[in-house]
């Protein structure tokens, strides 16, 4: 969230909930999660887990499309760790610049945003806590978790060239953005095959409205089923067809 639009309410939460962070020990905070964790927090945990079990039939990977913290990238990891141990044919693929916004569309994206949001991120952070991960999971000669840094506009095409072999499974845009959501939707929907799931994080969302101008302009809204879950206000979704 840019936490641009807070009621007084949801300020005095956070203040409240940053004090009580500096209040407490480092492994107290990673031991206890729910302890210190917002209810949106938890509501977008609950949909990665909801997106991740419509798809555990499929092979192939799952692609997060805007990575900011790693927080859904490593949660997908465990669920795989977890519900799939020997899925060695699924893959956990996050894109993000890890430096803020980029390609911020002056007509279709929202006029009071700036490149330097989400830029308090740390890949450094993710790639460790992959590596962590690695050490005690099944089959873990081959990897399961990657994060590709850079102007995804521009990674994602050159990533998927010449991998002949690269299914996606679930498609998870999050990058907020018109020109970066509609370079995944070009990139990645061709290697989706049907019974693929593919989220948009805000969807038909006046804050935000690049998503659904590209998904408009890409897919095409009377092309697809567009679903929501009724916890997470923002995210949509539909079932590749």
């Amino acid at each position: 969230m840019t936490k641009r639009r807070l009621t007084e309410a949801e300020q005095a939460f956070n203040a409240g909930r940053k004090e009580l962070l500096a209040s407490a020990e480092a492994e107290y905070v990673a031991d206890a999660p729910f302890v210190f964790a917002s209810r949106i927090g938890v509501a977008t945990a609950l949909s990665r887990i909801e997106f991740f079990k419509k798809i555990l039939e499929i092979p192939g990977a799952i692609v997060e499309w805007g990575v900011y913290r790693g927080n859904s990238l490593m949660l997908f990891m465990h669920l795989s760790m977890i519900l799939e141990p020997y899925a060695i044919n699924r893959s956990i693929i996050g894109f993000d610049t890890f430096e803020g916004f980029a390609g911020i569309d002056g007509d279709k994206d929202p006029n009071d945003i700036n490149e330097t949001m989400f830029s308090d991120t740390n890949d450094g952070y993710i790639q460790k806590a992959i590596e962590l991960n690695d050490l005690v999971r099944p089959v873990n000669r081959i990897p399961r978790c990657e994060i590709v840094k850079g102007d995804i506009a521009k990674t994602a095409p050159a990533y998927v060239e010449g991998r002949d072999d690269l299914v996606v499974a679930m498609l998870v845009l999050d990058t907020d953005l018109y020109e970066s959501t509609k370079v995944a939707l070009e990139t990645f929907l061709p290697l989706m095959p049907k019974g693929a799931v593919v989220v948009f994080d805000e969807v038909a969302y006046k804050n935000f409205p690049g998503e659904t101008a590209a998904l408009k302009e890409v897919v095409g809204l009377q092309n697809i089923e567009l679903r929501r879950l009724p916890f997470d206000p923002c995210v949509g979704y539909y079932v590749v067809s």
